[in-house]
């Protein structure tokens, strides 16, 4: 685990990029398929809402060390695209929250992800008590696994973009950009040029080359 916090950011944010653009593929219905045989669906795997926001909030705190709240807000609006799937607002209480992460705790015995899911929630609802204590009990059964973690989530079902995503962010911050899956990577769509990801920590393949083209991507998207 790296212990510089804009190295563990990074990794943070590709983890929960990949989880994101993997599991919004399992809402085509061609891939379902592939989602039971956890098999990879074809590339490349395009992220949703989850990731565009992320990188609004890792700009900022890179950029800051700090989240300015008035300037988070103005990333948001700058960078939203409707088609990336923007769900409607929520709020939640702190304690339904509270309540399922205690619940997540308890049932760290299961390893079933469809029984736990049913307990906890997958996310259907959209919202953080729903969504939340589930990825953090996917998470800690595989705390060093970002692959099985994922796979385990997303055979869950729900909003399975999102706690993919959530899941990858936790576990991508904990392994770092070595604990991603290579070929997982390639896949992915890239993250926009605006996010300012710096060169030096963004990951490579073993050949030296980028996982995937960022070519034709406009760095102001």
């Amino acid at each position: 685990m790296a212990s510089d916090p804009l190295t563990r950011a990074t990794a943070s944010l590709y983890g929960l990029a990949l989880g994101d653009a993997l599991g919004s593929q399992f809402f085509v219905p061609a891939n379902r398929e592939a989602l039971a045989a956890r098999t990879l669906p074809p590339g490349p795997w395009q992220w949703t809402d989850d990731t565009e926001m992320a990188c609004s909030l890792y700009r900022l705190l890179a950029g800051r060390g700090m989240v300015d709240q008035d300037a988070l807000a103005a990333s948001f609006a700058a960078h939203h695209d409707f088609d990336r799937g923007y769900g409607p607002a929520t709020g939640t209480p702190p304690g339904g929250v509270r309540d399922g992460i205690g619940a997540a705790r308890r049932l760290l015995t299961i390893a079933d992800p469809v029984l736990a899911a049913r307990a906890l929630g997958n996310g259907r609802n959209t919202a953080a008590h729903d969504t939340l204590p589930f990825t953090l009990w996917a998470a800690a059964r595989h705390l060093d696994d970002v692959e099985r973690a994922i796979w385990t989530t997303a055979t869950a079902g729900g909003d399975v973009d999102t706690t993919c995503a959530i899941v990858g962010g936790v576990l991508g911050g904990r392994t770092g950009l070595g604990g991603l899956p290579r070929d997982w990577l390639r896949r992915m769509e890239p993250l926009p040029g605006w996010a300012e990801v710096p060169a030096g920590l963004r990951p490579e393949t073993a050949d030296g080359s980028w996982p995937h083209s960022t070519a034709g991507v406009p760095a102001d998207r």
